[in-house]
């Protein structure tokens, strides 16, 4: 079996061109990668040049459209096109592969589509109903042609992959057939990210991503300073994006809230965290959750998040935009360190069932069912 597998972020580095560099890696280590084609790379050590395609002149379009991800979406997967070879398995990512995907098929590949979030028609209602609710109407939250993109993909691959139940669910409400669906979660480094000490005598919550509407941040500072917890604090690790800083102006000057801004690697933050919130909108599977819980982390999420923790067990659940339920878990989590303590060590021994190598031959599974439904040899 050989697979091409295609992605326009940086290979190996973070967000989705971390996750897709995970992806190969285990593709590659199972002796069944043809070649990767992506923008550009970084330095890693799994995966030789040789079998990577770049196109360096990506990073010049990635900075001309970096308010514009669908442009460079367009132009790489226009260029992918054209190096698609004859293949057994071709994957792409979601919004990046149109074109390269009707390659692959023309070519006879089984053809596959990463979708790192719910259905763009779920995505799009949950984040307008957001930015509604918080006034912010200058720009849409679903880019209208990268969804068309999208959509088209659906249509014309043979399966999608997701990464959760909840963004599993949300296709097979758009009407997307379960046939034509895998669920594979994403992983961890479990080696990376490891429990560490948590602060003695302060209560230290620790969020990380972008601090955005999409995160449900309002909703989780609004219940922060409903509490007035002693000797706590909350800390928001991640670029404050334009769409929530006129909903978050009143909270700036609140001394237990600490805005840390974008860090490189978050990982010496979670050492020294009491417990970790994600208060999501709309998410596929944030990876934020998993690297808590192997920091040893009790979790605080929405369904939403697309989190691997269970309620009750390696943390606690609680519906999206609702401020009581924030802070009863909240509340709960500080009143209750052996709770805490208790979740936080289910946490890091569920992790180690979704590191990356545990989590790599799903996917090698999924393109052998695959073939094997197409009558082709695995």
């Amino acid at each position: 079996m050989e697979a091409i597998y295609t992605c326009a972020a940086t290979f190996a580095g973070a967000g989705i061109g971390y996750t897709a560099y995970q992806r190969v890696r285990n593709i590659h280590k199972a002796g069944c990668l043809k070649e990767v084609i992506t923008g550009y790379t970084q330095r890693q050590p799994h995966v030789p040049s040789s079998k990577i395609l770049t196109f360096p002149w990506m990073r010049i379009v990635a900075w001309l459209t970096r308010d514009a991800n669908v442009i460079r979406d367009l132009i790489f997967d226009r260029a992918a096109s054209w190096f698609v070879q004859p293949c057994d398995v071709f994957h792409g990512w979601s919004d990046q592969c149109l074109f390269s995907l009707r390659r692959a098929r023309a070519l006879g590949a089984v053809t596959f589509v990463e979708r790192p979030n719910s259905h763009p028609r779920s995505q799009q209602q949950l984040l307008e109903e957001e930015f509604s609710r918080w006034g912010y109407v200058a720009h849409k939250p679903v880019d209208p042609v990268g969804m068309k993109r999208a959509l088209a993909e659906f249509e014309e691959a043979d399966f999608i992959t997701v990464p959760s139940k909840f963004a599993y669910d949300s296709m097979i409400a758009e009407g997307v057939p379960k046939e034509k669906l895998f669920l594979i979660p994403y992983g961890v480094d479990t080696q990376r990210f490891r429990p560490g000490s948590p602060p003695v005598g302060t209560f230290r919550l620790l969020f990380v991503g972008q601090v955005s509407l999409r995160k449900g941040v309002p909703y989780l500072l609004e219940a922060w300073q409903r509490l007035h917890l002693p000797h706590a604090e909350l800390w928001l690790v991640g670029r404050v994006m334009p769409n929530i800083r006129h909903a978050i102006s009143s909270f700036l000057t609140d001394q237990t809230i600490r805005f840390l801004g974008h860090r490189k690697d978050p990982s010496p933050l979670y050492q020294v965290a009491s417990a970790f919130v994600l208060s999501s909108i709309e998410e596929g599977s944030a990876l934020v959750t998993y690297e808590a819980m192997a920091s040893g982390l009790p979790l605080i999420f929405t369904p939403n998040c697309g989190a691997v923790s269970r309620d009750g067990i390696e943390g606690i659940q609680v519906p999206i935009r609702d401020v009581d339920a924030l802070a009863a878990a909240i509340e709960r989590l500080y009143e209750d360190p052996g709770l805490a303590r208790e979740m936080g060590q289910a946490g890091r021994r569920r992790a180690e069932d979704f590191t990356w190598e545990a989590v790599g031959p799903l996917l090698l599974s999924a393109y052998r069912k695959a073939l094997r439904t197409r009558g082709k040899p695995t």
